[in-house]
């Protein structure tokens, strides 16, 4: 399994984020149901109506309807992260995106998602934050071009009337692939099999035979010679819907041919899309495609559902999915079972080893606490700060948990980065749980960055509002600084915080 995709975030949705938003939404409170989900709105209905017409207006309403904000924000943390982070390669290049994410079209406009904030769309700016946590939902024209990034081919990713589509996108027809209904492993047998054989040989090195597996003729002429497939397990093309996909999108457009992204000025050209079960896959130039009939295939229908792979991989388990994601690819899987995101485990007392014994620390009343009275730990910092060597041991983990140069505790270590992760990618419920745990707020991310400069990703709003106080009060400095030279304050600016936080970030 590569680095990258180790680390691809599952953070950014919590149970009580769900359920919050589905009692909206069963309320029929769309507009409350998404900015519980940290998606606000500035879709104006009567204007959609006035500039596209009442058709259209009634479209993109009903859309909002059936909207499952806290699913999209499911799907979209990890496919903004997986696009901009990760390369997709056929012996191509990276692909960056800043691209918006259009959900339903109408000809020239659209109805889409955007980051929230002046940092542009889909920025990456570390692990510990892999991206924008909050959204803004608006119509019209999407500025850059959104083809890579779109939905609108996707509706069971965001759609309540479609989710039960997530199976068929996954390869699957009466199970999911390598799984029974209920979620037991399973493989070889019914129309899925095709899947899981192509899947394999992506696995051992054979992408050329995953393809044709799946029933896609590969024609590589000399011009395609040094193009070798470097596609790994994680980050396989989805061969077995690929496609179905393309069939769509080109019928979509009208036209014969899909062609998707690659570098070197090629691209990969899917045509005899209607020659039945086996359409063809070319690597061509560019320049000579933009003269042909063809329509651009997006990233999100080129690549597996991010869900899926975690499940093959066995980095999540089906109880762990987004309940609508469980009832999708599980049907058999009882709804009681599905406990969707685990939450952030409460760190306990941990073994330190000091002076060559082995002391308890933890965690209490917001202190990280060991045998050492705070004079001895005050005078292990004080040597530190007049140039001496980084402490070790108890102070160590002291001056560690707070971005000091001592080397962490592993368990501390990964405390601290889950706890950072979850704060960036907006959960503020994760926060409160642990800081009610007496979890010590003074820690720092890679970045040096403070819970005070991640306040503005929680989500909602309010949770940011709540926070600040209990920061303040425990110490925290709103002038400090992170290794960008950026203050909390600035930091929420330029990520288009509410306006009150901003204003009481400021001292």
């Amino acid at each position: 399994m590569s680095d990258d995709h180790q680390r691809r975030p599952r953070y950014g949705v919590t149970r009580a984020q769900i359920a919050a938003a589905a009692q909206r939404r069963a309320a029929g409170d769309w507009s409350g149901a998404c900015a519980v989900a940290g998606i606000g709105s500035e879709v104006d209905l009567p204007a959609v109506a006035r500039e596209a017409g009442a058709e259209v207006a009634a479209a993109v309403e009903d859309d909002l309807r059936h909207l499952v904000p806290d699913l999209l924000r499911w799907h979209v943390l990890r496919l903004q992260y997986h696009s901009a982070r990760v390369d997709w390669r056929f012996g191509v290049a990276t692909f960056h995106t800043r691209h918006v994410v259009p959900l339903s079209e109408h000809g020239e406009r659209a109805l889409y998602l955007a980051a929230h904030g002046h940092g542009g769309p889909f920025s990456v700016r570390s692990a510990s934050a892999a991206g924008p946590s909050r959204f803004v939902l608006r119509f019209g024209a999407p500025p850059g071009s959104a083809r890579p990034m779109s939905l609108a081919g996707l509706r069971e990713l965001w759609d309540a009337r479609e989710t039960p589509g997530l199976l068929a996108r996954c390869g699957g027809r009466t199970r999911l692939p390598f799984f029974a209904p209920d979620g037991a492993r399973q493989e070889g047998t019914g129309p899925e099999a095709v899947t899981e054989r192509a899947w394999r040989l992506f696995e051992a090195g054979r992408p050329e035979d995953a393809l044709r597996e799946a029933g896609i003729d590969l024609d590589l002429d000399d011009s395609a010679q040094g193009w070798h497939f470097t596609v790994g397990p994680s980050l396989q093309p989805a061969a077995a819907t690929l496609a179905s996909a393309a069939r769509r999108a080109a019928a979509r457009a009208g036209v014969p041919a899909v062609w998707s992204r690659g570098g070197r000025n090629r691209i990969l050209w899917l045509d005899r899309l209607d020659v039945p079960d086996r359409p063809r896959l070319r690597i061509v130039d560019a320049v000579r495609a933009q003269h042909e009939p063809a329509v651009e295939l997006p990233l999100t229908e080129v690549f597996w559902p991010e869900d899926f792979r975690d499940l093959v991989d066995g980095r999540i388990a089906p109880s762990g999915l987004h309940p609508l994601v469980a009832a999708a690819l599980f049907p058999s899987l009882p709804p009681d079972d599905v406990t969707g995101p685990a939450p952030m485990a409460v760190p306990g007392p941990t073994r330190v080893r000091c002076d060559g014994a082995w002391h308890v620390a933890e965690f209490r009343d917001g202190v990280l606490t060991g045998p050492h009275s705070p004079a001895e730990l005050d005078r292990e910092k004080a040597m530190l700060a007049l140039g001496g060597p980084p402490p070790v041991g108890c102070a160590g983990a002291h001056v560690a948990w707070r971005g000091g140069p001592s080397r962490p505790p592993r368990v501390f270590n990964a405390v601290r980065r889950e706890l950072m992760r979850r704060a960036g990618a907006g959960e503020a419920d994760t926060v409160e749980a642990m800081l009610d745990a007496g979890v010590d707020p003074h820690c720092r991310d890679g970045d040096g960055r403070t819970l005070l400069h991640l306040l503005a990703c929680l989500v909602p709003d309010e949770a940011a509002l709540r926070l600040l106080p209990r920061l303040l009060a425990a110490g925290l400095d709103p002038r400090t600084e992170d290794r960008h030279g950026q203050t909390p304050a600035a930091v929420a600016e330029r990520a288009g915080a509410h306006p009150s936080l901003v204003a009481a970030l400021r001292v």
